[in-house]
């Protein structure tokens, strides 16, 4: 009789905690959650920049939580990377990472801050809408740092960016007109040279249609580093010295290429005249000429007519050994003696345009447009 009460207590207090069991074991079964649960999305599919919108949020990128089915801690990141570069053995490999804070469901972006996220981590191209891949990635991290056995859950979107070239503020020479030349009192373009290396030496493109001799558009040239240093004449036309009289030019060179190095004191002018040279124009270095425009301080060619999948350069002088072409992003970047680099502008539509050549900023901010 005992060893039945015994049986009978035994099976009771197994019938009063399997069920207990099953229950927390059913807690820690992990279950993948789906791509679409996440919901992923952005608030904007296609987002051009500019400077007016730096400060402004200009994409949301938000989604759902991921339900693994148990209690388990869930780390977030977006990947943005180029569709080209999604797929293959190598698929994502050089997207940029950014990670989500935790108890966060969503990342938003100024103006700067996703201009700098596309145009120089991306390298996307500036003034022109590229496409980019987005990815939400959810993963189970663990607190030991061992790698989870759970699988991430991915889920991506695509959108449009174009983002537009920051302006860098080099260490600049402002130009101080002498004589009755007035120029700006402050840093403006059309009046500087620029230290694109943050070295000695400065370049940049004036126009001094009046530098003649004495009496023409004489000037110096003010540090942004240190107010206290101002170039003037340094006893020929090609050098310079601290805090004396006005440099000055004879005859008139108009639109020159200058440059200044303050360590070794000296300053040369180059009288220049681009040209757009292509395919358009059997390559020609004289047919399609750039004039000064001085109202805007920028080189312009009106009613040139371009063909899509064609290319060109910008020529000086009938020959390359001053020109410019792009780098790889499709910045401007100089191309002649001695670097010979740069690859030939590409030109995306055919039409009849308005090319403009802007090398008013200083070296390091040269660009172009084609319009």
């Amino acid at each position: 009789m005992k060893k039945i009460f015994n049986a009978l207590f035994t099976l009771l207090l197994l019938s009063i905690f399997m069920p207990g069991c099953k229950k927390d074991e059913s807690n820690n079964v992990v279950v993948n959650p789906s791509a679409s649960a996440l919901a992923f999305k952005t608030s904007s599919a296609a987002v051009v920049l500019s400077p007016g919108n730096d400060a402004a949020n200009v994409v949301t990128f938000s989604f759902n939580a991921a339900n693994f089915g148990a209690n388990v801690v869930t780390a977030y990141s977006l990947e943005f990377d180029l569709p080209a570069d999604t797929s293959g053995t190598n698929a994502w490999a050089n997207a940029v990472v950014v990670k989500i804070p935790a108890g966060t469901l969503q990342k938003t972006y100024t103006g700067a801050d996703f201009n700098a996220l596309s145009g120089v981590q991306l390298t996307l191209p500036t003034g022109t809408a590229s496409t980019i891949a987005v990815r939400l990635k959810a993963e189970v991290n663990q607190n030991t740092g061992v790698a989870s056995a759970i699988k991430p859950v991915y889920s991506t979107l695509t959108m449009t960016v174009n983002p537009y070239k920051a302006i860098v503020e080099y260490p600049a020479l402002l130009v101080k007109g002498g004589n009755s030349w007035k120029t700006p009192a402050t840093r403006t373009n059309g009046f500087l040279l620029a230290s694109s290396k943050f070295n000695s030496k400065y370049e940049g493109y004036l126009n001094l249609p009046n530098a003649d001799g004495y009496g023409g558009d004489a000037f110096q040239l003010a540090s942004t580093l240190d107010a206290s240093k101002v170039y003037g004449w340094g006893g020929t036309a090609t050098t310079m010295s601290l805090n004396s009289g006005n440099l000055y030019l004879s005859p008139s060179p108009a639109y020159m290429k200058v440059n200044a190095d303050v360590a070794a004191l000296t300053i040369t002018y180059t009288p220049v005249k681009f040209f757009i040279s292509g395919d358009d124009n059997g390559w020609s270095t004289s047919a399609t000429p750039l004039n000064y425009n001085a109202t805007t301080g920028k080189l312009e060619a009106a009613n040139v007519a371009l063909t899509a999948g064609k290319s060109f350069v910008f020529t000086c002088n009938g020959g390359y050994d001053i020109s410019y072409k792009v780098d790889a992003s499709g910045n401007l970047v100089f191309a002649g003696a001695p670097v010979w680099g740069g690859i030939n502008i590409p030109v995306t539509k055919t039409g009849v345009f308005t090319v403009t050549l802007d090398l008013s900023a200083g070296d390091g901010n040269y660009t172009y447009t084609i319009k």
